[in-house]
């Protein structure tokens, strides 16, 4: 047993999230017939179950008890948001508007707000790929459905962490207040209410295709390049996952139960390929979607175009928001992340737990940024290029682990410092020097306390510090506080 056990080093992803998926579906299937539910109702479990398991993994277990009582109350909201949005339509937008932003404008109160706000914008995303709710017994199983999916999804979550050889997820999290919360919120309200306007006008009969479109592009989009690539994958992969749909539907007719279960079998392959881009999970969940509206009847194919032109208007609206509306760039985020990173940095060289495990949260809040980073780099070959400081990043944190081993560790680290140093803050060219004199970065003056952190010297590294980080090239603060 010890043998399996040190053989199981974590359980995939993929398989907790499906298990708990497929849980939830069996234990509202079990309550359809004697409660005479919708079948509303059990795809509102197996919705909610889809999107709690991204959201809650790696919460510490206070957090997942705080779901435990946010997702049935905010589940029951937005039903009830639902309900009005079906008798008075513009009341009932300006609701569903107030609930998602007033979710992301709580996140500037620090980390278990910014959960608290994550979880409470599930429910909404629900509501608009469930159909609104059309009895009032429905309406009173919504939080029941709700706590049916966290139940699911902590228990299987709790299991995985408990095989896993790492231990289960560490309880100190993040705890910095998110500085650009009021204009992420002020984007998603732009964004929502000129995507409801517009799918009212041009898709009455799927207006909700474009509205959550717009509402993926700038939930949590990190600057304006971020919300451009997701805007960019999110129509790529709406795009695939409706071509496949149309492709599958044929072979199933309506109400066919083999057309549920190739529905779970779409969601599986998009859970384990999202990871790898975003555009794959985007196209799974399109296509099943497009199966399970073929499942109710309607045909795949005569709406495969206003699917198509609904995803693109709401990818425009969203990427419009996040570039007008209190715009800030991807870049200043990557410059204000990677200089919290590096302030850990030193405490990090003399072996303080904390300051590693900061660092290494650190560094994947950087990653984050990476791939509309790396294709931007990509598609304009520009060297050196922002980018290069997370790769650096990443370089440091590689070396950092091997510093017990490997003894020139800290001169590889001193290495990738430099080269975030010369990105950040270039040295001048001398009149005398072949080409263009590179005028001098101005230098980004962090507080006191921060500088101190940041300046550490020490005879390893010739007196070399932890970079101070300049303005952005276009003059802007390094991120808005």
């Amino acid at each position: 047993m010890a043998f399996v056990r040190a053989r199981v080093r974590s359980v995939p992803p993929v398989v907790v999230t499906m298990a708990a998926v497929l849980a939830a579906f069996g234990s509202a299937l079990a309550l359809e017939q004697p409660a005479h539910l919708g079948a509303n109702v059990v795809i509102q479990a197996v919705v909610l179950s889809l999107m709690l398991a991204g959201a809650q993994q790696g919460m510490p277990l206070a957090d997942r008890l705080t779901a435990c009582v946010v997702m049935p109350l905010v589940a029951l909201a937005a039903t009830l948001v639902g309900t009005l949005m079906s008798d008075h339509r513009v009341v009932g937008d300006a609701a569903f508007v107030l609930l998602v932003t007033s979710a992301i404008w709580i996140r500037r109160f620090g980390r278990h707000f910014a959960r608290a706000g994550t979880l409470m914008t599930l429910p909404a995303v629900a509501l608009l790929v469930v159909p609104h709710m059309q009895t009032a017994g429905d309406v009173v199983w919504v939080p029941v459905m709700a706590l049916i999916a966290w139940l699911w999804v902590t228990a299987f979550q709790l299991i995985a962490d408990r095989v896993a050889t790492t231990g289960p997820a560490s309880t100190k999290g993040p705890t910095r207040r998110s500085p650009v919360s009021g204009r992420m919120a002020a984007q998603m309200a732009v964004a929502l209410a000129a995507a409801f306007t517009a799918s009212h006008v041009l898709f009455p009969g799927h207006w909700s295709w474009a509205v959550l479109t717009a509402f993926i592009v700038c939930n949590g989009a990190r600057g304006q390049g971020d919300a451009l690539y997701r805007g960019f994958l999110r129509t790529i992969g709406a795009a695939g996952g409706t071509l496949l749909a149309t492709l599958l539907a044929g072979v199933f007719g309506p109400g066919n139960r083999w057309s549920v279960a190739l529905i779970f079998v779409v969601l599986g392959v998009a859970v384990w390929s999202r990871p790898k881009s975003y555009a794959y999970w985007a196209g799974g969940i399109t296509a099943a979607l497009a199966l399970l509206y073929g499942y109710f009847g309607q045909s795949a194919m005569s709406l495969l175009w206003t699917r198509m032109a609904a995803v693109v208007a709401g990818a425009f609206i969203g990427v419009a928001s996040a570039w007008f509306v209190l715009p800030f760039r991807s870049g200043d985020v990557l410059r204000r992340r990677s200089t919290a990173a590096l302030a850990l940095l030193p405490r990090a060289l003399q072996g303080d737990p904390g300051a590693m495990e900061g660092f290494e949260r650190s560094v994947a809040d950087v990653d984050k940024l990476y791939p509309p980073l790396r294709a931007h780099r990509a598609i304009t070959r520009q060297r050196p290029h922002e980018a290069d400081a997370v790769d650096h990043l990443r370089e440091i944190l590689g070396h950092l682990r091997a510093l017990p081993t490997d003894g020139t560790a800290r001169e590889k680290i001193d290495t990738a410092v430099a080269g975030i140093r010369e990105l950040y803050a270039p040295a001048t060219r001398s009149p005398e020097s072949p080409g263009a004199v590179r005028p001098a970065a101005r230098r980004w003056k962090a507080p006191w306390s921060a500088r101190r952190q940041m300046d550490c010297r020490s005879a390893e590294d010739g007196g070399r510090g932890v970079p101070d980080t300049g303005e952005p090239r276009s003059g802007r603060a390094p991120e808005p506080r």
